[in-house]
């Protein structure tokens, strides 16, 4: 308390000094000496490297020393003033700051003191840049511009220049702020200011952080440099903070993480020097959570969060402490001002005394109303951050499915718009072929804007800020013209869709239609999803005289208030009763073991629900026990609706657009067999329960190859077995979440099968999940491309395993077709081979050494004996396949992120010359390393 008290004695004593140092100088003049000059320049020295408290006590001196000899407004007062309105300006004292830099600023344009008033104005210009003022800023830095230019003052150029690069930045002027900084680069050496120098590179390095991270990094190293140089650990912590910064955004977390590090050091070594609070320190701990969240460390996540938050409350403590004092010092001060003016000498000096006291005193009970104020906070505070970290942890796992689901669901329609406008970009005219690229680009957008939609309405929902918006609406026209919308996806999905209403087309009401619409739209979304081709779709609308308000049914004339009521039933494979009772809970997803992978995001029910208790109704659910054999579902949605007596023309009939329909795309037909210089072309099965994906992989592939789609596994399964000789495919393009069956229950059956399990299959899927990969990769697929994918990478591994299925075939022995046929697949003994011959290779792919001797040696062969098993057995040559195997897991290691470099991942898979493998890797999957690593 006596350090307080202390503190804001100084301060008003300063602050008057102005208005006495002319009389005391007649009392008591004390020339300037060398030593004050010596004192001045080393507080400028700690004020530069952030030493504020120092800086503070040496000004104080000085400032007490000239007024005792009534120098305080002489020249080299106003630059000692300038440097302690500075100290203030940093140490968040705005007002006492603001006070004595105006004081300083029209002083020295008065005197003509120009560089102190330059310097005085890119400082005020910082302080009003600060508090918000972003006019009255531009305006000092223009003064401060204005007198540099006038006066030839270039050494203080780079400080102005950096000042008004970084108002740019703030502000949103990035070019202006490039210019300014990299001005400050230009002249901050002319003049040995490495400090300017640091702080132009810090500027530059977070100007093209976005744009560049590695020309971001560069400045980050210099800024570095020099603020090492300066032994400047305050600013140093903010390099540092935005180098783990940058690391993060480059996904490289151990670097991101030994810079924190510092951080933290820097941190507690400022503290030991003397600075009780860095700006931002809190960052570093936040930074942090953010880091180990990322590395899957929840737990030391949280307790860096949580440390981060509560040194953000203790800052803020801290300045609100030093405001107080601030208010009260200025209070006290214009109150002593006053006094001296109107009393006689032995007067002030007994009242100044009783005021002090009452000061103090005030200040005192002040402060500890605070204290108790900010101690209840923090108790609360404490209080919620322990509730919450029981709830993130309940809620982990939910939040783990939901994100994963939603990725699944953005990824396609994304893939939608990437692939067609890439494919748009290469193309120099527009053919057919773009035109159907662009429909499927806005066709996909709008899917994807309106999922997004659903997404912010149920947080809408959830903070009660969701309002109804309802217009008259004539009700037959309006449900009628939106479910037509969904008979072209019935014509092509095969499916009976039928509408039935009973409401008159004179019946209008006021209903929100864009509510109306999102609950069809889910509802039928869901029933199309799963009922299968040759299925029934229906919707049933009518008017009920009646609601059920919970008391029993209380009858209403229809021309009141009457009830609507949507139905809408399916003929799919119906709901188990576990899962019935919690269809319209958020997020939910079946985890019945033999249920397919389907999708979702399990908003689109949940969804309904909220809005049929918005409009004080509510939505059922009836279906079938599907183990007793009951097949369907029924959706019914009842709500009450006001209906209107006004003519039809006051009405508002919504258009298409209005009710934000999804047009459908026009389908791409089936391509036909056709033939290539004669040659017929290989055909391809494409599995995507996602028509509009089916139709732009055809797109992408029907050039090359013959194209036949299916809507899921069991589809795909019965168009490659209708023909019992010779299946109908040369490769497998499949998705991985389907409803009926999923991509994973396809290929268990596939390579189950001795008559498909030679086919190759890619997984084409939009969960790249490490979990899901391998579980593909364990039942037998050929290879794994994620959502979005690049058309020449796809097209490059079709090319690829098409031509390694060849060679497969032609070396396969042709003795007689009986033969043929009584061993259509690989023998138990020769799997057994194959796997111990692939384990082999993979212990030795690190040594670039390893060749096909070695092999032959290893097995007990001759490298011809070993050069037709292989063949036999797998199509490819010793070479191609030890190739094959180290470019496959090349792709792994890139995939998984396991190195950060090209040339180690060669070594790790053999190659002693990256660029070999670079080239070698391209034409295997048609990108290069560099690619994979960049995406």
């Amino acid at each position: 308390m006596s350090r307080l008290f202390n503190f804001l004695l100084s301060l008003s004593l300063l602050l008057s000094l102005g208005v006495f140092g002319n009389l005391m100088a007649q009392n008591n003049p004390r020339p300037q000496t060398a030593r004050m000059k010596q004192d001045l320049d080393r507080a400028t020295s700690f004020m530069t490297s952030n030493k504020l408290d120092s800086a503070n006590l040496l000004c104080k001196k000085l400032l007490a020393e000239l007024g005792e000899s009534g120098q305080v407004d002489g020249p080299f007062g106003l630059q000692l003033q300038m440097v302690y309105g500075t100290v203030l300006n940093h140490k968040d004292l705005d007002t006492a700051a603001l006070r004595l830099l105006l004081h300083v600023k029209e002083t020295s344009k008065t005197t003509g003191q120009w560089e102190t008033f330059a310097e005085t104005c890119r400082e005020l210009a910082s302080l009003h840049e600060k508090i918000g003022r972003a006019d009255q800023s531009l305006l000092d830095l223009r003064l401060a511009q204005t007198a540099i230019a006038q006066h030839g003052l270039d050494s203080i150029y780079p400080r102005f220049a950096i000042r008004i690069s970084s108002w740019h930045r703030i502000f949103g002027d990035k070019d202006s702020s490039l210019f300014y900084a990299t001005e400050a680069l230009r002249t901050a050496p002319l003049f040995g200011q490495v400090n300017e120098e640091a702080e132009a590179h810090l500027l530059l390095g977070m100007l093209s952080a976005g744009a560049s991270p590695e020309k971001s990094m560069v400045h980050f190293n210099a800024a570095k440099a020099g603020y090492q140089k300066v032994e400047d650990y305050t600013i140093l912590f903010a390099v540092f903070l935005n180098i783990s910064k940058l690391h993060i955004k480059l996904n490289d977390l151990p670097s991101a993480l030994a810079y924190n590090d510092s951080v933290m050091v820097l941190e507690v070594k400022a503290r030991t020097e003397g600075e009780k609070w860095i700006d931002g320190a809190h960052l570093g701990y936040k930074q942090r959570g953010e880091i180990y969240q990322a590395m899957g460390m929840p737990d030391s996540a949280l307790f860096y969060w949580k440390k981060g938050y509560e040194m953000e409350l203790e800052y803020v403590q801290d300045v609100e402490k030093r405001k107080v004092v601030e208010i009260d010092a200025r209070y006290q001060d214009d109150k002593k001002t006053a006094l001296l003016e109107e009393r006689d000498k032995d007067i002030r000096h007994e009242k100044e005394r009783r005021n002090w006291i009452l000061a103090a005193f005030f200040i005192l009970l002040l402060f500890a109303a605070l204290l108790a104020h900010y101690y209840r906070r923090l108790q609360k505070a404490n209080r919620i951050t322990e509730t919450q970290s029981v709830q993130l942890k309940t809620l982990d796992v939910a939040k783990s499915h939901f994100f994963a689901n939603v990725s699944h669901e953005l990824r396609t329609p994304l893939t939608l718009l990437l692939g067609p406008i890439k494919t748009l970009l290469k193309e120099n005219q527009l053919t057919e072929k773009q035109s159907r690229l662009l429909q499927m680009a806005n066709h996909s957008g709008k899917e994807l804007q309106q999922l997004v939609n659903e997404i912010l309405d149920l947080q809408k929902l959830e903070m009660g800020k969701m309002e109804l918006y309802e217009k008259p609406t004539q009700l037959s026209l309006f449900f009628n013209r939106y479910n037509a919308q969904f008979e072209s996806l019935a014509y092509r999905k095969k499916i009976d869709f039928s509408i039935e209403t009973t409401v008159g087309d004179e019946v209008m009401a006021n209903i929100d239609q864009e509510k109306c619409r999102q609950i069809i739209y889910n509802l039928l979304s869901n029933a199309f999803k799963f009922t299968p081709p040759g299925g029934q779709v229906k919707v049933d609308i009518e008017l009920l005289g009646y609601w059920d308000t919970g008391q029993g049914a209380v009858n209403n004339p229809i021309s009141q208030y009457p009830n609507i009521q949507i139905s809408i039933s399916d003929s799919g494979p119906g709901i188990h009763p576990d899962d019935l009772p919690h269809v319209f809970d958020r997020f939910f997803q079946t985890t019945r073991p033999e249920k397919p992978a389907e999708g979702g995001t399990g908003i689109g029910l949940a969804l309904c629900q909220e809005y049929a208790h918005l409009f004080g109704g509510k939505i059922e659910v009836e279906s079938p026990d599907p183990r007793s054999g009951g097949k369907g579902t029924i959706m019914r949605v009842t709500f009450p609706i006001k209906v209107l007596d006004s003519p039809k023309s006051a009405v508002h009939h919504p258009q298409a657009n209005e009710l934000g329909i999804v047009a459908a795309v026009e389908p791409v037909k089936e391509s036909r067999p056709s033939t290539t210089s004669g040659k017929p072309k290989q055909t391809i099965l494409v599995v995507e329960d996602n028509p509009g994906l089916q139709d732009y992989i055809r797109l992408v592939l029907e050039e090359k190859y013959q194209v036949v789609t299916a809507e899921n596994g069991q589809t795909a399964l019965q168009k490659l077995t209708a023909n019992s000789q010779q299946p109908m495919a040369d490769l497998i393009l499949s998705d991985l979440m389907m409803p009926v069956m999923d991509g994973y229950q396809l290929l268990e059956k596939l390579k189950s099968n001795d008559a498909t399990r030679h086919i190759p299959v890619i997984m084409l899927t939009a969960r790249a999940e490490l979990r899901d990969k391998l579980k593909a990769l364990r039942i037998g697929v050929d290879d794994y491309m994620t959502k979005p994918f690049d058309e020449e990478e796809l097209l490059v591994r079709i090319k690829n395993l098409l031509r390694n299925q060849a060679a497969r075939r032609q070396e396969i022995p042709t003795t007689t077709e009986q033969e043929a046929a009584a061993a259509p697949g690989m023998s138990e003994a020769d799997r057994t081979w194959l796997e111990t011959f692939e384990s082999h290779v993979q212990k030795h792919l690190t040594d670039d050494t390893f060749n096909v001797p070695m092999l032959a040696h290893a097995f007990t062969m001759s490298e011809s004996t070993l050069l037709r098993q292989l063949k036999r057995l797998t199509g490819l040559s010793p070479v191609q396949y030890l190739q094959e195997m180290r470019l496959d897991h090349a792709r792994h290691l890139l995939e998984n992120r396991s190195h950060d470099s090209i040339a180690k991942v060669a070594a790790e898979v053999g190659y002693n010359d990256p660029r070999f493998f670079s080239r070698s890797f391209k034409k295997r999957f048609g990108k290069s390393p560099a690619e994979f690593l960049s995406n």
